[in-house]
């Protein structure tokens, strides 16, 4: 278990989280929180799939 998996999963559930809130409540500053959140949670995982630790000989 990478430690880059865990903080972009909660990056992203709570970025996914901020941009429904500020969806469903009108503020902006929860949506555009939300979003950037969401694309740094992504950005991480995607660096977990592209540079795997321990998987080269």
């Amino acid at each position: 278990m990478d430690i880059r998996q865990v903080i972009g999963g909660l990056f992203l559930l709570y970025g996914v989280i901020l941009v429904v809130t500020g969806a469903v409540g009108g503020e902006a500053v929860n949506l555009w929180t939300g979003l950037a959140m969401g694309v740094f949670g992504a950005a991480f995982l995607l660096w977990v799939r592209l540079r795997r630790t321990g998987d080269e000989p």
